[in-house]
């Protein structure tokens, strides 16, 4: 039998963190916009109820909830605000980054200060300003001594300003494309890294991003992360593109609810304006993409770790991006001149949810990862060009 519904713990962790967006975020919606930043005392909050390390094994000091139970946590945080939910979840990308491209050791070697300090500021460098290769890095690590010596610039580097610890990608074999990159461990306040003016972006103004610069930064050689570079990076996209599903569905479901409750008290011609068919058809769609953005989600999320589907990956993603716009969309055009001003927030989701889709491989990488699948063709490596597209890593 097929269950679509969530187990025990499941139900339990989706009502802890639907009460805390619901008291500490929501709330707190334009006021951390305008701060352009989530308070350190909402991080403490969102580590001590243990979301932080939510999906990272028990071994590695997480608790070892599952790609479900990540995906329930960031639903509900996109329902309270997209923006703060990758900047409460940006920091443990290194993590997410250290289980997809390291071996046991290094990652528990490098977890140990997120489990220990609730405030522990992580940054992943994937992607780099225009004329990088459309394969591999323009970034370079050349052996040197013990260890290797990166020298490049990455852009849109999440947190790049004040990270303790920031996994960059860099070229290892110039010339062999995914084939000769590798990932290295690299401490934020090393000799020759430095971050450059904060990026002004369209949405998501609570995630502070940065261009990031290195010259001649020493890694010593056992901080190359050990697995298989494709594999892991492809791993690494996965996970990081099912939780930006799962925030773009929270935010289709925030953008719906708010639509739905403003064409109910909005009266026209003596009923609420949700009553006129077109408007209760365009409620209706928006209701269906919500649902539809969702199963294809937990479908791609409920499989062993480590196992994920990467058709599956890429159909939730690309409908999770796409129902997300148009829900937002649609809340814009269903309040009419009030959805145009901030006095309503459905002009921010509509600015976030934009953001948020350039916050994974685009729609196009994905399409041709599940037509290549579905036609037994082989793909490319499925990895998003470092200079082609912003990945707010």
């Amino acid at each position: 039998m097929i269950s679509f519904a969530l187990d025990e713990e499941q139900t339990i962790l989706q009502t802890t963190v639907r009460k805390f967006a619901a008291e500490h975020v929501r709330p707190n919606l334009r006021a951390w916009e305008r701060a352009r930043a989530v308070p350190d005392e909402a991080r403490r909050r969102f580590h001590d109820l243990g979301l932080a390390l939510l999906d990272v094994p028990e071994a590695a000091g997480g608790a070892g909830a599952g790609l479900i139970a990540s995906t329930v946590v960031h639903e509900e945080l996109g329902f309270g605000d997209a923006g703060a939910a990758v900047a409460l979840w940006a920091p443990h990308l290194v993590p997410a980054a250290l289980l997809s491209l390291g071996d046991a050791a290094q990652a528990a070697h490098h977890l140990a200060r997120f489990v220990e300090d609730p405030l522990a500021l992580g940054a992943v460098a994937w992607s780099e300003p225009a004329g990088a290769p459309l394969e591999g890095f323009a970034t370079v690590a050349e052996k040197r001594g013990g260890g290797w010596a990166l020298s490049g610039k990455k852009a849109f580097v999440v947190n790049g300003d004040r990270a303790s610890v920031i996994v960059v990608f860099a070229q290892v074999e110039p010339g062999r494309g995914w084939e000769g990159a590798g990932a290295f461990v690299v401490d934020g306040k090393a000799p020759g890294v430095t971050a450059g003016a904060r990026h002004e972006t369209l949405g998501l103004e609570t995630v502070a991003a940065s261009s990031l610069a290195l010259d001649g930064v020493f890694v010593r050689e056992e901080d190359r992360l050990a697995a298989p570079f494709v594999d892991g990076a492809r791993r690494f996209f996965a996970r990081a593109s099912l939780m930006t599903a799962a925030r773009q569905v929270g935010l289709a479901r925030a953008a719906y609810e708010y639509a739905l409750g403003y064409t109910q008290e909005r009266r026209a011609f003596g009923k609420p304006v949700a009553h006129f068919q077109s408007i209760a058809f365009t409620l209706a769609e928006t209701l269906m993409d919500v649902e539809s953005a969702r199963w294809l989600l937990w479908r791609a999320a409920a499989v062993p770790d480590g196992k994920l589907d990467l058709s599956h990956v890429a159909q939730a993603a690309v409908h999770a991006n796409e129902a997300a716009f148009r829900a937002a969309d649609n809340a814009v055009q269903l309040l009419g001149g009030a959805g145009y001003v901030q006095d309503y927030p459905v002009e921010k989701w509509l600015r976030d949810t934009k953001t948020l889709a350039l916050s994974a491989p685009t729609d196009q990488l994905s399409q041709l990862a599940v037509t290549g699948l579905a036609l037994g063709q082989p793909i490319d490596a499925g990895l998003p060009s470092s200079a082609l597209q912003p990945i707010y890593t």
